[in-house]
Protein backbone atom coordinates (compact mmCIF):
# COMPACT_ATOMS: atom_id res chain seq x y z
CA UNK A 1 0.00 0.00 0.00
CA UNK A 2 3.21 2.70 0.75
CA UNK A 3 4.90 1.56 -2.16
CA UNK A 4 5.99 2.79 -5.79
CA UNK A 5 3.88 4.72 -7.37
CA UNK A 6 3.16 2.21 -9.59
CA UNK A 7 1.67 0.07 -7.47
CA UNK A 8 -1.95 -0.66 -7.53
CA UNK A 9 -4.44 -0.05 -4.08
CA UNK A 10 -7.84 -1.63 -3.81
CA UNK A 11 -10.31 0.06 -1.60
CA UNK A 12 -12.31 -2.55 0.55
CA UNK A 13 -14.62 -4.20 -1.43
CA UNK A 14 -17.47 -4.89 1.24
CA UNK A 15 -20.43 -3.83 -0.54
CA UNK A 16 -21.85 -0.54 -1.46
CA UNK A 17 -22.37 0.29 1.69
CA UNK A 18 -18.82 0.14 2.73
CA UNK A 19 -16.37 3.12 3.62
CA UNK A 20 -12.95 3.53 3.34
CA UNK A 21 -11.40 6.45 5.65
CA UNK A 22 -7.04 7.39 4.77
CA UNK A 23 -6.85 9.97 7.64
CA UNK A 24 -4.95 12.15 7.81
CA UNK A 25 -1.53 11.20 9.14
CA UNK A 26 -1.73 8.35 5.91
CA UNK A 27 0.05 8.68 2.95
CA UNK A 28 -0.68 6.33 -0.39
CA UNK A 29 1.26 6.26 -3.34
CA UNK A 30 -0.78 4.05 -6.14
CA UNK A 31 -3.86 3.59 -7.72
CA UNK A 32 -7.00 3.07 -5.93
CA UNK A 33 -9.91 1.18 -7.13
CA UNK A 34 -13.33 -0.33 -5.52
CA UNK A 35 -16.76 0.36 -4.88
CA UNK A 36 -18.54 2.66 -1.62
CA UNK A 37 -17.48 5.49 -0.39
CA UNK A 38 -13.67 6.65 0.13
CA UNK A 39 -12.82 9.41 2.04
CA UNK A 40 -9.76 11.32 2.49
CA UNK A 41 -7.77 13.23 4.87
CA UNK A 42 -4.57 12.56 4.38
CA UNK A 43 -2.71 12.04 1.30
CA UNK A 44 -2.72 10.44 -2.34
CA UNK A 45 -0.57 10.18 -5.19
CA UNK A 46 -2.32 8.05 -7.71
CA UNK A 47 -5.73 7.65 -9.37
CA UNK A 48 -9.31 6.91 -7.91
CA UNK A 49 -11.92 5.28 -9.70
CA UNK A 50 -15.25 4.07 -6.66
CA UNK A 51 -18.76 3.48 -8.08
CA UNK A 52 -20.22 5.48 -5.79
CA UNK A 53 -18.76 8.29 -3.44
CA UNK A 54 -15.36 10.19 -3.31
CA UNK A 55 -14.99 12.81 0.05
CA UNK A 56 -11.99 14.85 -0.06
CA UNK A 57 -11.89 16.27 3.66
CA UNK A 58 -10.27 19.66 4.31
CA UNK A 59 -7.06 18.25 4.93
CA UNK A 60 -6.76 15.89 2.24
CA UNK A 61 -4.99 16.02 -1.00
CA UNK A 62 -4.85 13.95 -3.99
CA UNK A 63 -2.29 14.51 -6.93
CA UNK A 64 -4.11 12.46 -9.33
CA UNK A 65 -7.27 11.96 -11.37
CA UNK A 66 -10.82 10.75 -9.90
CA UNK A 67 -13.87 9.23 -10.79
CA UNK A 68 -17.23 8.28 -9.14
CA UNK A 69 -20.76 8.90 -8.91
CA UNK A 70 -20.95 11.92 -6.52
CA UNK A 71 -17.55 13.60 -5.31
CA UNK A 72 -17.62 16.16 -2.43
CA UNK A 73 -14.29 18.15 -2.10
CA UNK A 74 -12.92 20.40 0.53
CA UNK A 75 -9.64 19.67 0.14
CA UNK A 76 -7.06 20.25 -2.69
CA UNK A 77 -7.12 18.28 -6.19
CA UNK A 78 -4.48 18.17 -8.76
CA UNK A 79 -5.98 16.16 -11.30
CA UNK A 80 -8.75 15.69 -13.66
CA UNK A 81 -12.87 14.92 -12.25
CA UNK A 82 -15.30 12.79 -13.98
CA UNK A 83 -18.65 12.08 -12.22
CA UNK A 84 -22.16 13.00 -12.53
CA UNK A 85 -22.34 15.36 -9.21
CA UNK A 86 -19.67 17.49 -8.40
CA UNK A 87 -19.98 19.36 -4.72
CA UNK A 88 -16.88 22.06 -3.91
CA UNK A 89 -17.04 23.70 -0.55
CA UNK A 90 -15.70 27.03 0.49
CA UNK A 91 -12.10 25.69 0.99
CA UNK A 92 -12.36 23.13 -1.63
CA UNK A 93 -9.71 23.70 -4.70
CA UNK A 94 -9.39 21.68 -8.19
CA UNK A 95 -6.64 22.17 -11.05
CA UNK A 96 -7.07 20.61 -14.40
CA UNK A 97 -10.17 19.05 -16.01
CA UNK A 98 -13.68 19.12 -14.94
CA UNK A 99 -16.32 16.58 -16.55
CA UNK A 100 -19.56 16.02 -14.82
CA UNK A 101 -23.47 16.43 -15.19
CA UNK A 102 -23.78 18.77 -12.49
CA UNK A 103 -21.99 21.40 -10.34
CA UNK A 104 -22.20 22.96 -6.93
CA UNK A 105 -18.96 25.20 -6.57
CA UNK A 106 -18.26 27.42 -3.26
CA UNK A 107 -14.46 27.46 -3.42
CA UNK A 108 -12.02 27.59 -6.56
CA UNK A 109 -11.43 26.07 -9.86
CA UNK A 110 -8.39 26.53 -12.02
CA UNK A 111 -9.96 24.27 -14.71
CA UNK A 112 -11.08 23.40 -18.17
CA UNK A 113 -15.34 22.67 -16.87
CA UNK A 114 -17.94 20.98 -19.19
CA UNK A 115 -21.00 19.85 -17.44
CA UNK A 116 -24.15 18.52 -19.02
CA UNK A 117 -26.90 20.20 -17.70
CA UNK A 118 -25.90 22.56 -14.93
CA UNK A 119 -23.17 25.04 -12.86
CA UNK A 120 -23.81 26.91 -10.22
CA UNK A 121 -20.95 29.17 -8.90
CA UNK A 122 -22.06 30.26 -5.26
CA UNK A 123 -20.88 33.55 -3.62
CA UNK A 124 -17.59 32.12 -3.10
CA UNK A 125 -16.99 30.48 -5.64
CA UNK A 126 -13.84 31.82 -7.74
CA UNK A 127 -13.31 30.29 -11.30
CA UNK A 128 -10.51 31.03 -13.35
CA UNK A 129 -10.97 28.44 -16.50
CA UNK A 130 -10.07 28.42 -20.37
CA UNK A 131 -13.27 27.41 -20.53
CA UNK A 132 -16.77 26.69 -18.71
CA UNK A 133 -19.43 24.84 -20.98
CA UNK A 134 -23.10 23.84 -19.78
CA UNK A 135 -27.12 24.04 -20.53
CA UNK A 136 -27.52 26.46 -17.58
CA UNK A 137 -24.98 28.34 -15.64
CA UNK A 138 -26.05 30.41 -11.91
CA UNK A 139 -23.25 33.01 -11.07
CA UNK A 140 -23.13 34.30 -7.56
CA UNK A 141 -19.12 34.37 -7.08
CA UNK A 142 -16.73 35.17 -9.41
CA UNK A 143 -16.05 33.50 -12.91
CA UNK A 144 -12.91 34.73 -15.25
CA UNK A 145 -12.69 32.97 -18.64
CA UNK A 146 -14.92 31.85 -21.64
CA UNK A 147 -18.40 30.66 -20.67
CA UNK A 148 -20.41 28.95 -23.12
CA UNK A 149 -24.42 28.51 -22.01
CA UNK A 150 -26.47 26.85 -24.48
CA UNK A 151 -30.01 27.07 -22.82
CA UNK A 152 -29.33 30.13 -19.83
CA UNK A 153 -26.51 31.95 -18.20
CA UNK A 154 -28.04 33.58 -15.39
CA UNK A 155 -25.76 36.35 -13.22
CA UNK A 156 -27.34 37.27 -9.62
CA UNK A 157 -26.25 39.64 -7.23
CA UNK A 158 -22.92 40.25 -6.88
CA UNK A 159 -22.12 37.74 -9.16
CA UNK A 160 -19.32 38.19 -11.74
CA UNK A 161 -18.25 36.95 -15.74
CA UNK A 162 -15.17 38.55 -17.17
CA UNK A 163 -14.42 37.11 -20.76
CA UNK A 164 -16.14 35.99 -23.69
CA UNK A 165 -19.91 34.68 -23.19
CA UNK A 166 -21.53 32.56 -25.92
CA UNK A 167 -25.30 32.25 -24.95
CA UNK A 168 -28.74 31.30 -26.12
CA UNK A 169 -30.58 33.81 -23.63
CA UNK A 170 -28.80 35.44 -20.68
CA UNK A 171 -30.21 36.77 -17.05
CA UNK A 172 -28.43 39.79 -15.51
CA UNK A 173 -30.12 40.96 -11.91
CA UNK A 174 -29.13 44.05 -10.47
CA UNK A 175 -25.95 44.22 -8.56
CA UNK A 176 -24.71 41.22 -11.08
CA UNK A 177 -21.60 42.45 -13.59
CA UNK A 178 -20.44 41.16 -16.90
CA UNK A 179 -16.97 42.29 -18.40
CA UNK A 180 -16.54 41.30 -22.23
CA UNK A 181 -18.02 40.23 -25.45
CA UNK A 182 -20.81 38.52 -25.91
CA UNK A 183 -21.80 36.07 -28.89
CA UNK A 184 -25.16 34.26 -29.44
CA UNK A 185 -25.10 30.28 -28.62
CA UNK A 186 -25.59 28.69 -31.97
CA UNK A 187 -25.94 24.62 -32.09
CA UNK A 188 -25.24 24.46 -36.21
CA UNK A 189 -22.33 23.24 -35.45
CA UNK A 190 -23.23 20.55 -33.62
CA UNK A 191 -26.06 19.46 -35.71
CA UNK A 192 -23.25 19.77 -39.24
CA UNK A 193 -21.21 17.05 -37.23
CA UNK A 194 -24.11 14.69 -36.16
CA UNK A 195 -25.16 15.08 -40.21
CA UNK A 196 -21.38 14.02 -40.96
CA UNK A 197 -21.48 11.04 -39.23
CA UNK A 198 -24.66 9.88 -40.62
CA UNK A 199 -23.56 10.53 -44.05
CA UNK A 200 -20.15 8.58 -43.26
CA UNK A 201 -22.58 5.44 -41.93
CA UNK A 202 -24.42 5.50 -45.21
CA UNK A 203 -21.34 5.73 -47.37
CA UNK A 204 -19.98 2.40 -44.89
CA UNK A 205 -23.13 0.65 -45.58
CA UNK A 206 -22.74 0.78 -49.09
CA UNK A 207 -19.40 -0.41 -49.68
CA UNK A 208 -20.21 -3.10 -47.84
CA UNK A 209 -23.42 -3.96 -49.78
CA UNK A 210 -20.90 -3.30 -52.92
CA UNK A 211 -18.46 -5.57 -51.20
CA UNK A 212 -20.94 -8.64 -51.12
CA UNK A 213 -22.49 -8.54 -54.47
CA UNK A 214 -18.47 -8.69 -55.54
CA UNK A 215 -18.24 -11.97 -53.70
Amino acid sequence: MFGKSNEKTEAVKGGSNSTTIITSCMEIKGTIQGCGTVHIDGVVHGDLIIDENIIIGESGKVYGNIKAQKIMISGTLEGSVVCNTLDVSKTGVISNKINARNIVCDGTLEATILAEERIHITENGNVDTNGMESKHIVVNGHIHGDVIASELLEINKDGQVKGTMKVKKIKVTEGGLMLGSMLTYDASDAVKKASKVEVKAEEEVDDKKETTKNK
